[in-house]
C-alpha cells in the first residue's frame, strides 16, 4: 500500500526584517504585543496554503474529507474536486442556502445544516451587526456560536443544533483524510476534545483557522500549547497557521 502524504507540523520561522521585528514585538505587553503577533501570523499563514494544496493533490476517490464551517462552499468544492467523499457542516441558514446551490447536486458531497462543537446542544448562532435580511448569505463567514462581542448581534441570531464532533466522527467508523475547521472561535474546545479522543488516530490532516483575536490574553497561550502538541505528533498533521 502506497504511503499517503502527511506533512510534519513545523512552526514557521520568521523571514526578513519585518517578520523578525514582529516576532520580537509580540513579546511586548498588552495591545502592542498582540498587534505584532497578529501581523506576524497573517504573513506566516499565507505560507500554509501551499501545504493544503499539497495534501489535496494526494486526496482521491475513496477518501473522506470533513468541512466544518463550510459557509458558501468554496473549500467544499475544492475537496469534492479530488473525488473524495465530503461532509460539509454549515449552521447559518443564509450561508447554507448558498452552500446547497454550490454543492447540493454533487454526488460525493453530504450537507449537514448544523454547527460542530465539543458537545451536543442547542446554541444561539450570532451574526454580524451588519448582517441584513436583504443579503442573507452576506457577512455569514463570521457567524458564531461563541462570540458575544460588539461586532455580533443576538437580534440577528438563530438557534442552531450543535453536533458533538468527536461522537460524530467516531460513529462514521472511517479514516478521515482532511478535517478543515473554520468555526469562528469554537475551534479551541473542539481541538481539545479531539486531542483527547481515540478517533484522532483516524485523521490524516487537520487544517484550522484559529481566532485568537476574540480574546488574545486567553487564546494566544492556548494556540502556543496546541502548536507545541501538533509538532510532537506524526499523525495527524495539524496546521494552525491556515488562512
Amino acid at each position: 500500500m502506497t504511503e499517503r502524504f502527511i506533512p510534519k507540523a513545523v512552526r514557521p520561522v520568521p523571514s526578513g526584517a519585518f517578520e523578525v521585528f514582529m516576532s520580537v514585538g509580540q513579546n511586548l505587553p498588552g495591545k502592542l504585543g498582540y498587534i505584532c503577533n497578529r501581523k506576524l501570523k497573517r504573513r506566516l499563514c499565507a505560507r500554509a496554503l501551499d501545504t493544503f494544496s499539497q495534501v489535496l493533490a494526494d486526496t482521491k476517490a475513496g477518501d473522506l474529507c470533513i468541512d466544518l464551517g463550510a459557509n458558501v462552499g468554496e473549500i467544499s468544492q475544492r475537496l469534492a474536486e479530488t473525488g473524495a467523499d465530503v461532509i460539509s457542516f454549515e449552521p447559518d441558514p443564509g450561508a447554507y442556502e448558498q452552500l446547497q446551490a454550490a454543492c447540493g447536486q454533487l454526488p460525493n458531497v453530504e450537507l449537514v445544516h448544523k454547527a460542530a462543537g465539543a458537545r451536543a446542544e442547542q446554541l444561539m448562532l450570532r451574526r454580524s451587526v451588519k448582517w441584513s435580511e436583504d443579503d442573507p448569505s452576506g457577512r455569514t463567514a463570521m457567524s458564531s456560536i461563541v462570540r458575544t462581542d460588539r461586532e455580533m448581534s443576538e437580534d440577528n441570531g438563530v438557534l442552531v443544533e450543535v453536533v458533538d464532533l468527536v461522537a460524530y466522527l467516531t460513529a462514521l467508523d472511517r479514516d478521515i483524510r482532511i478535517l478543515k475547521m473554520d468555526i469562528e472561535g469554537a475551534e479551541w474546545d473542539v481541538l481539545d476534545a479531539l486531542l483527547a479522543a481515540p478517533v484522532l488516530n483516524r485523521i490524516d490532516c487537520i487544517f484550522v483557522e484559529t481566532h485568537e483575536r476574540f480574546d488574545p490574553a486567553r487564546y494566544i497561550p492556548v494556540f502556543e500549547r496546541l502548536q507545541t502538541q501538533a509538532e510532537a505528533m506524526r499523525r495527524p498533521y495539524i496546521n494552525l497557521y491556515w488562512v
